[in-house]
């Protein structure tokens, strides 16, 4: 895995820089950081700016944002590849600083095609977390699920994805509304969706969204494992629901999902709901699939078709690890911070994965203020680190009985 790395320690600013490369002046909100990298781009972003216009610059790259205050985020493009990018960071109110990244190097070959993931959007849930829970005021327009699922497929689309993966929980309680909404949302930039459910659209009480999205030419996968043969790879989504339950499983379609990797003709992309846990026993929440049945899955993938990446979402988190030759990825929600979606760019020789935070304004402003959820663990809980969101990988060769 090539991974990438943030530097801020060869910063021009004036202010000091503490052990983690971050200026001092982060404490009164206003420093820029790297959320996201890809071969060629960046994704800036900060927690709070005074209002006016912000300069961002590397090398002759120039972006000028007319910020209103408080959070916001910028992408730099047309950045050399494999390199290391030094970036200055201007602003009225604010001394100037530079901040220095690494973009990817891009997968071998040529890419083939693009696709992006949302997961846990929640839709029907006005509120996040505890200690203490944010809520959101009925008058101020729609409920943050709506605003930023809205704004983050619509931003996937501009980057120019080709289809939309949704992972699951993409309502809250599955009602009759939350699918119209839920078939309205993912529809709107129109491209081909495909979606797998979770365990909040599975609940107790839940309704069957599968009509209210088919009529809006979305297919939600349930039972067994299905398949879609994209350029460049074959996605396979599978089911991990319990209905009535938080956990997820996967024994019964390890085998069959094993097997669709096998017969892929090439690479293999696996997108589910629940992450699988890497240990017999849960080591965080929210509990997963169990690793007595985890652990034999990854296994099995692994064995079948070695090129594979895994995705998935439940955990709200951002997290990426390797099992044997293939890779896990956890994604997390862009209804809760940092409040994110995931593009996945396929190449003939490999994959890479970027995460970005949904930039849109009002997004961005919500997703900010459930940073300080249970007891300011949030923000450092769920963002993961650089190298965890984005990545590229090298398929690795056919082992000698593959598809055999």
């Amino acid at each position: 895995m090539t991974g990438a790395s943030v530097d801020t320690g060869r910063s021009s600013s004036p202010w000091p820089l503490d052990r983690l490369g971050r200026a001092t002046a982060a404490r009164r909100g206003a420093v820029v950081s790297v959320f996201a990298v890809e071969d060629t781009t960046a994704q800036l972003t900060w927690e709070a700016l005074p209002p006016g216009p912000v300069r961002l610059a590397a090398g002759e790259v120039e972006v000028v944002v007319d910020h209103g205050g408080g959070p916001g985020a910028t992408v730099l493009s047309g950045l050399p590849a494999d390199s290391d990018v030094d970036v200055v960071v201007e602003a009225e109110g604010a001394p100037a600083h530079q901040l220095s990244l690494r973009t990817l190097a891009p997968p071998p070959g040529r890419e083939l095609f693009r696709l992006a993931t949302v997961n846990d959007i929640h839709l029907g849930d006005p509120h996040f977390g505890l200690l203490p829970t944010v809520a959101h005021p009925g008058d101020a327009g729609p409920p943050p699920p709506q605003r930023c699922l809205a704004a983050a497929v619509a931003e996937a689309a501009a980057w120019g994805a080709r289809l939309l993966v949704a992972k699951g929980d993409i309502t809250d309680h599955g009602s009759p509304e939350e699918w119209a909404t839920a078939a309205e949302l993912l529809s709107a930039p129109g491209l081909p969706v495909e979606a797998i459910p979770g365990n909040h659209d599975v609940c107790r009480g839940a309704t069957d969204g599968r009509a209210t999205l088919a009529a809006a030419g979305i297919a939600l996968h349930t039972g067994r494992p299905q398949v879609r043969d994209l350029p460049g790879v074959r996605l396979v989504l599978a089911d991990t629901t319990v209905a009535g339950r938080n956990r997820g499983t996967i024994a019964a379609s390890t085998t069959e999902v094993a097997l669709l990797a096998r017969r892929a003709e090439g690479p293999a992309l696996v997108a589910m709901h629940h992450h699988p846990q890497r240990h017999r026993l849960m080591t965080h929440p929210p509990r997963g699939i169990a690793g007595r049945e985890a652990m034999p899955f990854l296994d099995a993938v692994a064995a079948a078709n070695p090129a594979t990446l895994v995705i998935t979402g439940h955990s709200h988190r951002h997290r990426c690890h390797r099992w044997g030759p293939i890779t896990v990825a956890e994604v997390g929600s862009p209804q809760d911070y940092p409040g994110t979606w995931a593009g996945y760019v396929v190449h003939e020789g490999g994959i890479r994965q970027v995460v970005r935070r949904v930039a849109q304004p009002e997004a961005i402003a919500w997703t900010e203020s459930t940073k300080g959820c249970f007891c300011g663990v949030w923000g450092r809980w769920g963002p993961g680190n650089l190298a965890q969101r984005c990545f590229s990988l090298r398929w690795p060769p056919p082992s000698p009985n593959w598809r055999q």
